[in-house]
């Protein structure tokens, strides 16, 4: 007789029969669960409680002092009627479209520069560009003001000394059709040393293979910058867009200790409304609105940002 070997898996699951399941190791999540614990009651505690309650506040009239009253979306109505408001609103939108416009493609080839043409210089010159960053805001205002001031101030001396009589009269600071753009350029100055090492750091990042592959085929400097180290490059890009997107809407700073706003409504920023408001005028469901404004214009932009900017999918 002839032997018969069977060659079906006798692992295959087969209809009937009951499929045995791990049992729950119900130490290991609770280990899980308390290591992971204190992060998320920090998390409830100092993010989602002060975003839920601004959410309520902004419904309120709140002044601090008695029983708050709920009014609905009042306050959020009476922003659209609100002057200063309107004014904040249209300079963080301008704030943001030339951050992303003018700083980061600044920043993107003075970085390109630094890691292409290499010196004996090139620490000195990232200690240069950063430097500008750590300082405090209030140091930064203080050298704008000093900078920007009309009578004594350094463009000022710089002007008499060569002579240029048109360059003295400008007030940079007072008047209103200047003064933006002079904090914008102060700002700039302050806040591009991270974006230039930032991008400085992910261009080094790059393969040098790809590089070599490039120079073989004949790619020049700029060829290789722009189709091998911007695509390699783009998603730090759009990180920095966003900061800087994020940044702008809730501008309060630097703007308030230079110019408080003025003069007019020429620099105010929806971040100076807000302390107005709430600190000042003691609405602080107006305030909270404004706050809630913010929050969600940053969301609103942040997810837009990265839907426009989504690499494709194989």
């Amino acid at each position: 007789m002839g032997i018969v070997i069977s060659t079906r898996n006798t692992t295959e699951y087969e209809p009937g029969l009951t499929k045995t399941k791990k049992p729950i190791n119900w130490s290991q999540i609770i280990f899980k669960i308390t290591f992971l614990l204190p992060a998320l009651l920090s998390l409830a505690i100092f993010m989602f409680y002060p975003i839920m309650e601004t959410f309520r506040i902004s419904m309120m009239r709140a002044t601090g002092l008695g029983q708050e009253t709920y009014i609905g979306f009042t306050n959020y109505i009476r922003l659209l009627s609100n002057e200063e408001f309107q004014a904040g609103l249209l300079h963080v939108f301008q704030w943001a479209f030339w951050s992303v416009a003018l700083q980061i493609p600044v920043a993107v080839f003075i970085a390109f520069a630094c890691t292409n043409y290499k010196t004996k210089l090139i620490h000195g010159l990232r200690g240069v560009y950063y430097l500008s960053n750590v300082l405090p805001s209030a140091i930064v205002a203080m050298l704008g003001t000093f900078i920007f001031q009309p009578n004594a101030g350094v463009i000022v001396t710089l002007a008499k000394t060569l002579g240029w009589k048109w360059l003295e009269r400008i007030d940079f600071l007072g008047n209103p059709n200047i003064a933006f753009w002079s904090l914008f350029a102060l700002a700039s100055w302050a806040y591009m040393g991270f974006g230039i090492i930032y991008f400085m750091a992910n261009i080094e990042q790059i393969p040098a293979e790809l590089r070599e592959a490039a120079m073989i085929d004949g790619a020049n400097r700029w060829q290789y910058a722009r189709y091998i180290m911007l695509p390699q490059i783009s998603f730090a890009i759009r990180i920095q867009a966003i900061l800087c997107t994020v940044g702008s809407l809730k501008l309060f700073d630097l703007p308030y200790m230079v110019t408080s706003g003025g003069p007019g409504y020429s620099t105010v920023t929806l971040g100076i409304t807000l302390y107005r408001e709430g600190f000042l005028n003691w609405q602080y469901g107006k305030a909270a609105a404004i706050g809630v404004v913010i929050f969600l214009l940053s969301l609103i932009f942040t997810i837009i940002q990265f839907s426009l900017q989504r690499e494709p999918q194989n």
